[in-house]
C-alpha cells in the first residue's frame, strides 16, 4: 500500500557528550577481509583484495581506540563470516573492554548447513557479541530465500532476541527493491508494514522484528553501468557535517584506516593512517589535518562543495541529494582541493605526516585503490 515516505536524509549522527566541528571519531568497524562468496554488481568493495588484517594487530588497535574513548565496534566486509576467527577473537577482547556492539554486516548465504552456522554463531555470542547481525537482503545479493529463513531461525535461537536481525536493501528508492524481502517475510510467516513512527518499513512475526535499512543504489563504482537512479536529481544536500556514517575509523583488510563507511571510504585519497604503523592517536591528528577531511568535519560537505563551484562554476553536473555520492565524486573526478591534483587551498596541507619515528612520509594520493 502507499506510504508516506520522509524525503531521502541521513540519519541522526551518533550521540556524543560535545558535538564540536572537528574529526573527534567515536566508532569502530573492521573490515578483517574482503573475500566474499558472492559478486555483487553493485558492491563498491574491492573484493578482490586477498589481505586478511592480523588479529594481534587489530587488538591492539581496538585497545588504543578503547584509550581514546571509542566504545562503539562494528563489523563489515567482504563476507565477516569467511573469517570467523578474527571477528570472534576481536569481539571477546572488545566484550572485556566494554564497547558497546553495533551491526556485524553478512549477506546470510555464507554457511555450510545449519550445524555449521549454529556453531559460527554460537562462538560468537559465547565471546560477548550482544549487537546486531546485518543482512543484506535485495536483488543483488543472495537470492537463496531458504538460505536466508534459515540464517534467520538459527540467528533467533542462538541469540534468543527477536531483535537480532536487521535487514539492509539497495534500491532506487525506500519504497523500491522490496520484493526479495517480500520473499523472506513469507518464508518466515511475517508480514511488512511501514513504521510512520520510525521511517523504516519493520518485517514482523511471532519470533521477529526486523528494521529495513535502505541504501540508496548510486551509480559508483561497480554500478557505475546500472543505469540506477539518477544522483543529479536537482536538489542539494542537507548539511550535516558527515555525522552519521562519519566520525569512525573504518580499518579495511590492508590495516588502511577511513574517516567514514560511505561510497568513496575505499578511495585511497582518504586514508588517514594505517594500523600497522600508525596509533589512533596520530590518526585522528592526521584526519584533522587533512585537507578533505578536515574541512568535512569542520566546516561541511557544503564548504567543499562551494569551494569547487567557485573554482570553476560547471565543475559538476547539478545538484544532488546524495550526500555520499557528492563526495565520491568529488574524489574520482579529482575535483576535491588538495588531494587527487585537485585545486584550491581547503585546509593547511603539505601532503605529508610523521610517522611514530618522527621521519616525514610522503602521502601519494591516487583517483584509484591500490592492488
Amino acid at each position: 500500500m502507499p506510504v508516506d515516505l520522509p524525503p531521502l536524509a541521513r540519519e541522526e549522527g551518533r550521540p556524543v557528550a560535545h558535538r564540536t566541528r572537528t574529526f573527534r571519531p567515536n566508532y569502530l568497524s573492521f573490515a578483517g577481509t574482503y573475500q566474499c562468496n558472492l559478486s555483487c554488481p553493485h558492491c563498491c568493495v574491492p573484493i578482490e583484495w586477498t589481505d586478511r588484517l592480523d588479529i594481534p594487530t587489530a587488538i591492539r588497535f581496538l585497545e588504543q581506540a578503547h584509550a581514546a574513548g571509542i566504545d562503539v565496534l562494528g563489523f563489515t566486509g567482504g563476507e565477516p563470516f569467511l573469517y570467523p576467527e578474527f571477528v570472534i577473537a576481536v569481539t571477546k577482547r572488545a566484550a572485556e573492554l566494554g564497547f558497546r556492539f553495533d551491526k556485524l554486516m553478512s549477506n546470510g548465504v555464507w554457511h555450510r548447513n545449519a550445524a555449521h552456522l549454529t556453531d559460527v554463531l554460537t562462538h560468537l555470542r559465547d565471546a560477548g557479541f550482544s549487537g546486531k547481525l546485518g543482512l543484506s537482503v535485495d536483488k543483488f545479493h543472495g537470492m537463496d530465500i531458504a538460505k536466508l529463513a534459515e540464517y534467520c531461525r538459527v540467528a533467533r535461537t542462538v541469540f534468543a532476541r527477536d531483535t537480532i536481525l536487521s535487514l539492509s536493501y539497495a534500491s532506487k528508492a525506500p519504497d523500491k527493491g522490496l520484493e526479495p524481502i517480500h520473499r523472506l517475510a513469507k518464508e518466515l510467516d511475517a508480514v511488512i508494514d511501514w513504521s510512520p513512527l520510525l521511517h523504516h518499513y519493520l518485517l514482523v512475526s511471532d519470533d521477529f522484528t526486523m528494521t529495513l535499512n535502505w541504501n540508496h543504489l548510486a551509480t559508483v563504482e561497480r554500478a557505475e553501468g546500472l543505469g540506477g537512479a539518477d544522483p543529479w536529481d536537482g536538489v542539494w544536500f542537507k548539511e550535516d557535517y558527515c555525522e552519521g556514517p562519519g566520525q569512525a575509523l573504518i580499518v579495511n583488510p590492508k590495516g588502511e584506516v577511513k574517516p567514514c563507511c560511505g561510497f568513496a571510504s575505499d578511495l585511497d585519497q582518504l586514508t588517514i593512517g594505517n594500523v600497522h604503523t600508525d596509533t589512533v592517536e596520530e590518526i585522528i591528528a592526521f584526519g584533522r589535518n587533512h585537507p578533505y577531511v578536515g574541512t568535512l568535519f569542520r566546516d561541511g560537505l557544503t564548504a567543499i562543495r562551494d569551494e569547487i563551484l567557485a573554482r570553476d562554476p560547471n565543475a559538476l553536473p547539478g545538484a544532488t541529494s546524495n550526500h555520499c555520492y557528492f563526495c565520491w565524486y568529488a574524489l574520482t573526478r579529482g575535483l576535491a582541493a588538495g588531494v587527487n591534483g585537485g585545486g584550491g587551498k581547503v585546509g593547511n596541507w603539505t601532503g605529508d605526516r610523521p610517522n611514530q619515528s618522527g621521519e616525514l612520509i610522503q602521502l601519494g594520493f591516487k583517483a584509484s585503490r591500490t592492488p
